[in-house]
């Protein structure tokens, strides 16, 4: 039996080269303490980074790291040892009546956090399982030390059913120091070079303000003198003096091309520097416009952009990842975030390891949800409950931008929305009048041959759908009225990331250079997207899209007025969401003259949002019945909660497609060495996803195939991508089904 116990071990080394266990253990306890601190959980953390690996004091343990290393040739065992289970067991039997807590974080903290019971991985399985004594274990290490306290929540024990979901997301934080002190501590053992890689946040949110000052100084005295600039002016002014306000949830409700993208980043910066919050997160609702936003800050801070702009979502481009990047999207240890709100919430409810690291970056923080009416129906109530937790309990900021209505606000019929909501534009309603830049019309009933006529008449036009199918049909009907059109443009999901990334850069190109400019696109242009056209044509859906589509139109008012024409196809029958908003819209319209009138849009709102029937409408998966009171059960399934938190359905595939010559050569690499995480990330801007019928379809055409080598999809048939509608599905049995991504 060995007279020293370790935590790792170096392959090829001695054990005089082995990190002792109990500088490990006091490592990750002063890491994980400093991190809870920030919760005011210093005692929290470091009984878990204490503790977390007390199985390893066991002599099984110790015997199979010497097996593992060759120093014990004749022990027979050589299967891993579970050492986790022993810590857990230690603190729910000592600490009480909290221990529960500190066993959910300790067992969890390799293989994610666990329900609470039902099967032998749940913490009531581990809290049972017969483990291997760790007497060895020195008293200091056992030791509790002063009494663990109640955690450091503003519990309401009136409201028990809020009560259990706030210290199961204190449990979560709690995780997240946890693993993420216990990752950098072994790294900095086991990867001396990555570690030293890891970047420093010494960027202080005061020189990034600094530098976005200096930015928008140089834009006010080189902006044209317009009505439209005057307004965003107005906008960037409301929200610097009301950066001053106390932390809490704020509304920015600003019409599209208001400038609120980077007044919002001004509130935040001032906000966080008056309050000495650390971080910024900006989540936005889609990927193919994040990078855009991404690459707008970064224009903005300039040189200092590499050391403070975290770009983290599944399209990030690889040319703009760095070595110091992907460390720092590990944990999210950069002062300014970018990411999806998928990214966010799904972490918020994650269960895994990999996805909480990040969590307790969170605290402290200011976090913009641009288009927050986005947030899915089904999900709005662990949303709405998740975002109050955080400024309740975790010192957050909450800014809420929209173009159109503050929709999460808790009114008469929507008993779950936020309360004390500051609405930083004094009068939305006002700005939104002087913002006026389009006329909206409606068009009624219209087949895609009506619709062909009336483009005809267009020199420049930007035409929205709900479908990709079409939008792929209405484009090959105008390209068959004029076969060299190099002014007629399709945009779409169906387009890997890279394509749609070019075709955008055309289209602002001629629009800048005031050349004709058509372009058919599915919804993906209406958000983040800035392009300025004359007229916008735009398929009937919600009114929250029509208005997002209205500021593609007339987008700096260099026009006296836009003109912004709502149709209804009569050649595409929709299903699911898309049918549910659409005949939400008609049912409005009918008492509105102007479909963008604000009254609408509330009307709109009341319908969709805030009068679903109930409030198993707004959690339709039950996540908040995976935290059930009374309290003092702690029975918490975390793991069920992160399988029923789904934001986006993983009922698609994605295929690899081999757009041009790099695309090419990464999918040959794919071919020969495998999959890489690196590979795979450079391999994200060529991909497409498609249902699974779709799948099938061209799998059954041969179009595509399925490697037998690594598993993934690739685009076979050179012909089933084409140059302007990206991979091709207007073919029979693909447009009757086609309904909602974009």
């Amino acid at each position: 039996m060995s007279l020293k116990h370790y935590a790792h071990t170096i392959a090829g080394c001695l054990p005089e080269s082995w990190e002792p266990l109990d500088v490990h253990l006091r490592e990750v306890e002063r890491r994980a303490g400093e991190m809870a601190q920030e919760m005011s959980a210093r005692q929290w953390g470091e009984l878990v980074g204490r503790w977390h690996d007390l199985g390893k004091y066991s002599a099984e343990f110790q015997d199979y790291l010497r097996a593992e290393n060759g120093l014990e040739a004749h022990l027979e065992q050589h299967s891993r040892v579970d050492h986790s289970t022993a810590g857990a067991q230690h603190a729910d039997s000592v600490v009480k009546p909290w221990g529960k807590l500190l066993a959910y974080v300790i067992a969890g903290h390799h293989a994610g956090l666990t329900d609470a019971a039902g099967s032998p991985s749940s913490l009531e399985g581990r809290l049972a399982k017969n483990i291997a004594p760790f007497d060895e274990a020195p008293t200091e290490i056992r030791d509790v030390g002063d009494p663990l306290t109640i955690p450091p929540l503003a519990i309401n024990q009136a409201d028990e059913a809020r009560a259990s979901f706030q210290v199961a997301l204190f449990t979560r934080m709690l995780f997240s120091c946890l693993v993420d002190a216990d990752f950098l501590a072994t790294e900095a053992f086991m990867d001396i070079a990555r570690s030293a890689e890891r970047p420093e946040t010494k960027v202080l949110l005061p020189a990034i303000k600094q530098s976005l000052d200096d930015y928008l100084s140089k834009l006010s005295r080189s902006s044209e003198d317009t009505d439209v600039n005057q307004r965003r002016t107005e906008v960037l002014a409301a929200c610097r003096e009301s950066a001053t306000s106390p932390p809490g949830f704020f509304s920015l409700t600003v019409p599209t091309g208001g400038g609120k993208t980077l007044a919002s980043l001004a509130f935040a910066l001032d906000h966080a520097n008056l309050h000495v919050l650390k971080r910024v997160v900006y989540a936005i609702p889609f990927t193919s416009i994040i990078e855009q936003t991404a690459e707008q800050f970064r224009r903005v801070l300039g040189d200092l952009a590499e050391d403070v702009v975290l770009e983290h979502h599944s399209n990030l481009d690889p040319k703009r990842e760095t070595r110091r990047s992907r460390l720092a999207a590990e944990n999210w240890d950069a002062p300014l975030v970018v990411t999806t709100n998928v990214q966010l919430f799904e972490s918020l409810f994650a269960a895994r390891t990999s996805r909480c690291r990040k969590l307790h970056n969170l605290i402290g923080s200011v976090i913009i949800l641009d288009e927050a009416q986005t947030l899915p129906v089904e999900l709005l109530q662990p949303c709405l409950a998740v975002l109050r937790e955080l400024v309740t309990d975790y010192r957050c900021t909450i800014v809420l931008c929209t173009a159109t209505q503050p929709v999460l606000n808790r009114r008469e019929g929507f008993a779950i929305g936020l309360e004390n909501v500051q609405e930083i534009i004094p009068d939305p309603r006002q700005l939104d009048e002087n913002m006026q830049r389009v006329r909206a019309h409606s068009l009624g009933a219209q087949t895609d041959s009506q619709l062909v006529e009336r483009f005809e008449e267009q020199s420049s036009f930007l035409c929205i759908v709900n479908t990709r199918a079409h939008a792929s049909s209405l484009y090959r009907m105008l390209q068959a009225q004029q076969a060299e059109a190099d002014d007629l443009f399709h945009l779409s999901t169906l387009m890997c990331g890279e394509h749609r990334s070019r075709q955008i850069i055309e289209i602002r190109e001629r629009l800048k250079d005031k050349r004709c400019c058509r372009v058919i696109s599915t919804q993906l242009i209406e958000a983040g997207v800035d392009v300025d056209f004359p007229i916008v044509f735009r398929a009937m859906t919600g009114l929250d899209s029509i208005a997002q589509a209205a500021g593609r139109c007339n987008r700096e008012g260099r026009l006296k007025s836009g003109d912004v024409f709502v149709f209804e196809p009569t050649d595409v029958k929709l299903h699911g969401y898309l049918s549910q908003v659409t005949s939400t819209a008609r049912e409005v319209l009918p008492d509105f003259d102007d479909l963008l009138d604000p009254a609408a849009i509330q009307r709109y709102f009341e319908l969709h949002y805030w009068k679903q029937g109930g409030e198993h409408q707004w959690d339709k998966p039950d996540v908040m019945g995976c935290f059930p009171k009374p309290l003092q059960k702690f029975a918490f399934d975390f793991r069920t909660a992160a399988e029923r938190f789904r934001m986006i359905e993983d009922a698609s595939h994605s295929i690899f497609v081999p757009y041009d010559e790099m695309a090419t050569k990464l999918i040959d690499e794919l071919d020969q060495a495998g999959s890489s995480r690196g590979l795979l990330r450079q391999l994200q801007r060529y991909s497409v996803n498609v249902f699974e019928y779709m799948f099938n379809e061209l799998l059954r055409a041969g179009d595509v195939q399925v490697s037998t080598e690594h598993g993934y999809a690739l685009l076979t048939n050179p012909d089933a991508y084409d140059e302007q509608l990206g991979l091709r599905i207007d073919r029979p049995g693909f447009m009757e089904a086609e309904t909602l991504i974009a």
